[in-house]
Order: C-alpha cells, then sequence, then structure tokens
C-alpha cells in the first residue's frame, strides 16, 4: 500500500473526539479534512479551541485548532483521494442510514478507522469493509465541551481533553496499514500502542462502564444516591451480566475484572476518580452519556440480545434498560 509522505486524512464528524484526534494528526503533519453535516460546516471553518487539562490541573491555556478542510457531502469527498478516514461519531450514528457505503465507495483504498465502543461495531463494518483495510482503535481519553458548567475555569468555549495516568490509545489492524498509523499518531505526539485486538482487550472494561452509566442515570446521574446500597447492588448486577456477555462474545477470560465487581470497591474507587478528575465528572457523566444515550442503549440491547443466545443471565441489564 502505498502512502503519502503528508498522508490525507479524513475525520467524519468533529465534535469532541474528532477533534482531538484531528489536533494530534495534524500535529503529525497530516493533510486533514473533516466531514460534517451542513449545519456544523460554519463553525468548523472558524476553526476550534482546545483545552489540554493535566492531572489535578483545572486550567489550561487555550489552543486554536484551524487550517484544515471541511466538507459536507459524499460528492465533496469522491473528488479526493485519501490515505486513512477516522470514524469520530457514535455507533448509532454509525448505522444510520446509508452513508457509510456511500463513503467506502468514495474512499477509494484508504484504511478506515473504528473508534466505536458497541461490541459487534467491527463485524457491522466489516460488512462494507474488508478487513485488510480496517483498524480498530479505543478511545483512551476524556472530551468535551467546555466549560460544563457556569464558574468553570475556561476563558473561552472549547473542547477540553484529559488524558488518565497511563492512558493509551490502543490499536489493532492489519501489519501495513496498523504500522503506518502509529507511526503518524507517535509523530503527533500521541500514545499510541499496538495490541492484538483492541475491541477484545477492552470489552470486559467497555461493559463494566455501559452497566455502570446505565446505573448512574437511574440513580438520577448522582454518585450519592447510585452508591445507596439498592441502586449499587443492582448496579453491580448488571455489570456482573454485561461482563460476562462480553467474556462469552469475545472468547476471552473475565476473572479478574468479575472478582473486581465488588459494591465496596465502586464506594471506594469512585470517590477518588471523582478527586482525581480536574473536571466535575459526575457532570460530564450526565452530560456526555445523555448526549449518546442511543449508544448506550444500543449497546445494552447487544449485550442482552448475546447474554440470551449464549444462555447466559440477563436480567439485570434488561431491568437497567426500561
Amino acid at each position: 500500500m502505498a502512502m503519502s509522505t503528508r498522508p490525507r486524512v479524513l475525520l467524519v464528524g468533529a465534535g469532541a473526539i474528532g477533534q482531538v484526534f484531528g489536533w494530534f494528526l495534524q500535529s503529525a503533519g497530516c493533510e486533514l479534512s473533516f466531514l460534517v453535516k451542513e449545519k456544523y460546516a460554519e463553525e468548523a471553518r472558524r476553526g476550534f479551541t482546545l483545552y489540554e487539562l493535566g492531572l489535578f490541573k483545572r486550567r489550561a491555556a487555550p489552543r486554536l485548532f484551524s487550517g484544515f478542510g471541511v466538507h459536507v457531502s459524499i460528492e465533496e469527498v469522491a473528488a479526493r483521494r485519501w490515505d486513512q478516514v477516522w470514524l469520530c461519531v457514535s455507533s448509532t450514528a454509525l448505522r444510520a442510514g446509508s452513508w457509510v457505503d456511500e463513503l467506502a465507495r468514495a474512499t477509494g483504498e484508504a484504511t478506515w478507522v473504528t473508534l466505536q465502543p458497541a461490541i459487534d461495531d467491527r463485524d457491522w463494518l466489516l460488512q462494507r469493509i474488508p478487513p485488510e483495510r480496517l483498524v480498530s482503535g479505543v478511545v483512551p481519553f476524556l472530551s468535551f465541551h467546555a466549560p460544563l458548567k457556569p464558574g468553570d475555569p475556561f476563558p473561552g468555549p472549547g473542547t477540553a481533553v484529559w488524558f488518565p495516568p497511563l492512558a493509551r490509545g490502543l490499536f489493532s489492524g492489519p501489519q501495513e496499514r496498523l504500522h503506518e498509523l502509529l507511526r503518524v499518531l507517535r509523530a503527533g505526539r500521541y500514545p499510541a500502542r499496538r495490541v492484538r485486538d483492541a475491541m477484545r482487550a477492552t470489552a470486559p472494561a467497555t461493559a463494566l462502564l455501559t452497566a455502570f452509566v446505565e446505573g448512574l442515570e437511574s440513580a438520577g446521574w448522582s454518585f450519592e444516591r447510585l452508591l445507596e446500597p439498592e441502586p449499587l447492588a443492582r448496579t453491580v448486577r448488571a455489570a456482573r451480566e454485561a461482563v460476562r456477555i462480553a467474556a462469552w462474545r469475545t472468547q476471552q477470560s473475565a476473572s479478574l475484572v468479575l472478582l473486581l465487581l465488588r459494591p465496596w470497591l465502586f464506594k471506594l474507587l469512585l470517590p477518588v476518580a471523582s478527586r482525581a478528575a480536574p473536571f466535575d465528572l459526575e457532570t460530564y457523566l450526565r452530560v456526555h452519556f445523555t448526549k449518546v444515550s442511543e449508544q448506550t442503549r444500543l449497546m445494552v440491547r447487544e449485550y442482552v440480545a448475546l447474554g440470551s443466545k449464549a444462555g447466559l443471565p440477563v436480567e439485570a441489564l434488561r431491568d437497567s434498560a426500561r
């Protein structure tokens, strides 16, 4: 596969995820463009403001992110040649309509990068993109449109990003394309790491997070109410079901994750995580997962369907989705 000395990269979606990856890819010297809906095009053309947060650091200097192309149609995309296509949209947006099929035809032999968290997203894409062109990635950072709430210490609107300690972006895929992708990311100082199967490596943790988010929503997005005995016990039961289903689906052991799924450990770690994050974690979870609530529902439905197929318990998961 021939690759440009300055890779031409198309990012689908210019939200909080797309902006962060775009920043690193542009820093690596890529010729960058976004594909967005018409209603977001003017905002994208004006450029974005990014804030990179550090551990316990709630203030960050703004960085202007601009100098990229903006496209609003498949026809515009088809008029150019691309080396990489990054899917920076939710699992539900990915599967909505026929745009993925149209974009696949419009981007030739480009490497596609999927970042979606649903357990069957890769299999869905493999019906449209051949495996020798598809790279899977995992988002290791938290990003959001700042400020989250009045009084947050940002000098103006923008996108804030925080990499938790030791966070690494895991990627897997065909060797040659993966090698080039990692070379570019590392040139932009992005913390990328190669693994055999990114989805498989993170499936239990993703399942746990999905159940946790459902439990938190049921508790009114309140950590205090979630940690009460009954909501916490219900959330842990749903998390155990989801983790076992993810382990069955990916043919791996989740014994360590299951061992750690204890109510007392939630009570210990959640306050620690809240203090460590350089923003209001409770507000972030409410804002972010309310925005992608359809994706969370999709993921829960997939766990329930897979668990039913495997003969595994799904009662707590099914109750959490009601």
